[in-house]
């Protein structure tokens, strides 16, 4: 762990070494971490706790009230800004974000201006967190003190959104001339969510610094900039590729083709300079580094995406510029590449850039494949492409294929194929209808889906529900309903959140581009507007938010009968903690677990103090021989890589959810994380970065680093096999 990431745990033990002998405080302290962990705690306690002598109780007693959400001790909370521990103060401050009240913003602005670095760091990375018009953090942004302004600049692209757009272009152009190589990179990242032409001279330099870091910022931010001139910016920095050597030139690399994708396609290029962005992106695709070739195969098709093919073209390749057909060579050589990453985006690559000439290259290809994600990615391509592709897809969408489409350790690993296949068939029906014929027509599509909607396997049957909602009928107003009162098991709350997507396209035809004039009977409107009052009073703050919001595009209830947000939040039961976790946990000396892959073996230092609850909740599963053979379903060159659900495809866990342990830890190179989908929906899902990610501080769970073996996890490609032990 670095010396900054300790920081903020190292100081109570340091400040509050005078305050370790009351006799209550175990009693105390487990009390907090059990309120902590069910997410609920009673009022008169907590604010007992708050005031309590022991600075260490007041310390455990100010996060929870943070990670629950309290917002009605908010004063209490504030008070705490002036405790006489500084530690607590800090913390004090942190909680306020996590609140997320607008009512703390002026206690957190003076906070932030305080002398000392540990409550002004800490004020400022809570403003991160907490809705703002970013005033506060220009200033700190300006800050002298070097640690102080990258923290602001963090914090400021989470407000970028809510900022005077004028005011901080100025701020950047000013922030980029600072020296600190460890603030202009965060600068740059703030600028990807400025895009104004008088930018581009100020970026394009940037893109030939010696600092990698700072390279793959400057080229992200020209990324999402506009006009030939950031386009040509680009080009002239991949020249100054070769100073850098190993990750570094991987990262670049990889940073360059993104910024080429995107800004080729933004409008018809001269045939010169579509030649020079097809040649780096080829050269990239022909990398020995499967994350940057295959990056590159990606820019391929996000270049071509918004400019329409000839329909000629389709039978006659010969018929394209000659830029594209080099491309679509290049595509078409990586199909049978060895690394899954690289064949799937070949397969969309080559979809994009031939169009409806693919098609039969496509299938062939889907033929011997038997990667769940270059399938995955070949349907899509199918689906959006080819000729007539119905048969094709429906073939993949029952469960025949389940033997076929094992995984390496034997066990069926195809949901996401056949979820792709309903979704590829649905795009179809409703895009290209002319290209539905029999025997795959719109009538058999929509009779698909209500088939996969009582599915066994919830992934399926959740992309069903979700799909169904552009089915204007009865029928599909009925089978939502019932699949919303007969989902059970562990994807029991995805399935119902699938009926929530489902019923709000259903009944929004002005947001979801359905043209469907369809009127459902009044006893089914019922039933839809009993599922709706029943997901206001869900145990999962998920189905109540989006049951809420579902209420509100679909008007099926009056308004007044919409329960408010604050009234969602302070109705929410105490979280009932599954019989198979292990007992709640407080602080305490993790050991180190180890990471063995096909590739190499990391070692994960687990840091029991930060995140104990996360840290026990994985050695229970390690001991069970949980994690014995599972897949990293996801990996994002330069960004992450992500394994930990049992069925490989990114849906699953251990059948229930643990509760966030946010903290001030930053996501630098190594960090270990928990995956989620909101706050306390995580589980056994973790993600390692492969290099800073500062827009997950504060928002997802760190329980660990990497001590060792992070060129192991360079390597690390999707569908790759590992197992979690416990070090010796």
């Amino acid at each position: 762990m670095s010396r900054a990431n300790l920081l903020w745990f190292l100081a109570p033990l340091l400040i509050l070494s005078a305050c370790l002998t009351p006799e209550q405080r175990p009693a105390q302290l487990q009390a907090i971490a059990r309120w902590q962990d069910q997410r609920l705690a009673p009022a008169d306690s907590l604010h007992a706790m708050l005031a309590n002598g022991d600075a260490h109780v007041r310390l455990a007693a100010v996060r929870a009230a943070g990670l629950i959400g309290r917002s009605d001790i908010l004063p209490q909370v504030t008070d705490a800004l002036t405790d006489q521990s500084l530690t607590v103060r800090a913390e004090a401050a942190w909680a306020l974000g996590l609140i997320g009240d607008p009512a703390a913003l002026p206690a957190l602005a003076e906070a932030s201006t305080d002398a000392r670095p540990l409550l002004r760091e800490a004020a400022v990375a809570a403003l991160g967190q907490l809705e703002n018009d970013g005033t506060t953090l220009l200033v700190a942004a300006a800050h002298e003190d070097a640690a102080t302004a990258a923290l602001a600049w963090n914090s400021l692209r989470n407000q970028a959104a809510r900022v005077d757009s004028t005011t901080l272009q100025q701020a950047i152009v000013s922030g980029l001339t600072r020296p600190e190589g460890d603030i202009r990179w965060r600068v740059l990242r703030c600028a990807e969510l400025v895009p104004a032409p008088s930018l581009v001279p100020v970026l394009a330099p940037f893109v030939q610094s010696g600092n990698a870091q700072i390279v793959v910022h400057a080229y992200r931010a020209l990324s999402r900039q506009t006009g030939p001139d950031a386009l040509a910016a680009v080009l002239a920095g991949r020249s100054h590729l070769a100073k850098f050597r190993g990750r570094d030139r991987s990262r670049v690399g990889i940073a360059a083709c993104r910024a080429l994708g995107a800004l080729g396609g933004q409008t018809p290029l001269a045939e010169e300079t579509a030649l020079a962005v097809a040649t780096g992106l080829i050269t990239a695709a022909g990398s020995q580094e499967p994350h940057l070739a295959e990056t590159a195969l990606a820019a391929m098709a996000r270049l071509v995406a918004d400019q329409p093919l000839p329909p000629a073209a389709a039978q006659q390749e010969s018929l394209l510029p000659v830029w594209r057909i080099r491309l679509t060579r290049s595509a078409r050589s990586h199909l049978e590449s060895p690394h899954v990453g690289v064949r799937a985006a070949a397969l969309t690559a080559l979809g994009a850039l031939r169009g409806a000439g693919a098609g039969p290259e496509l299938a062939a290809a889907l033929v011997p494949e038997l990667s769940p994600h270059v399938l995955a990615a070949g349907l899509a391509a199918l689906a959006a492409h080819a000729p007539h592709p119905g048969p094709t897809l429906a073939s993949y969408c029952g469960p025949v294929f389940r033997s076929r489409l094992a995984d390496k350790n034997g066990r069926p690993n195809n949901a996401m194929v056949r979820a792709a296949a309903l979704t590829g068939l649905n795009d179809l029906r409703l895009n290209r209808p002319e290209q539905a014929l029999p025997p795959v027509d719109a009538d058999r599509i929509e009779g698909l889906l209500l088939t996969a909607s009582t599915d066994a396997d919830f992934v399926v049957s959740t992309t069903a529900a979700g799909l169904l909602g552009t089915v204007a009928g009865d029928e599909a107003l009925l089978a939502l309903t019932t699949l919303w009162h007969r989902a059970e098991g562990p994807g029991r709350q995805e399935i119902r959140r699938g009926v929530l997507a489902g019923l709000t396209t259903m009944f929004s035809p002005e947001t979801t581009g359905s043209t469907a004039t369809w009127q459902a009977a009044e006893e089914l409107r019922e039933e839809a507007r009993q599922v709706l009052r029943e997901s206001f009073d869900s145990a999962d703050i998920r189905l109540r938010r989006e049951g809420r919001q579902a209420a509100l595009d679909t008007k099926l209830l009056p308004t007044e009968l919409i329960p408010t947000e604050g009234s969602l939040l302070a109705t929410l039961p105490a979280v009932v903690r599954y019989p198979r976790q292990p007992p709640v946990a407080r602080p305490f000396k993790a050991p180190q677990i180890r990471c063995v892959t096909e590739r190499g073996t990391f070692t994960i230092d687990l840091d029991g103090k930060l995140a104990p609850n996360t840290c026990a909740l994985f050695l229970s599963l390690i001991e069970r021989d949980y994690f014995g053979a599972m897949t990293f379903h996801r990996v994002v060159p330069d960004f992450v890589v992500q394994g930990g659900d049992p069925d490989g495809n990114g849906w699953g866990g251990p059948g229930f959810t643990i509760r966030s342990e946010w903290s001030r830890a930053r996501y630098g190179r190594g960090a270990v994380g928990i995956a989620h989908d909101g706050k306390d929906t995580g589980g056994s899902q973790f993600f390692v970065t492969l290099s800073p990610q500062p827009h997950l501080n504060g928002r997802y769970t760190i329980f660990g680093w990497v001590k060792k073996g992070m060129d192991v996890v360079d390597r690390i490609e999707v569908g790759d096999t590992f197992r979690l032990e416990l070090a010796d």
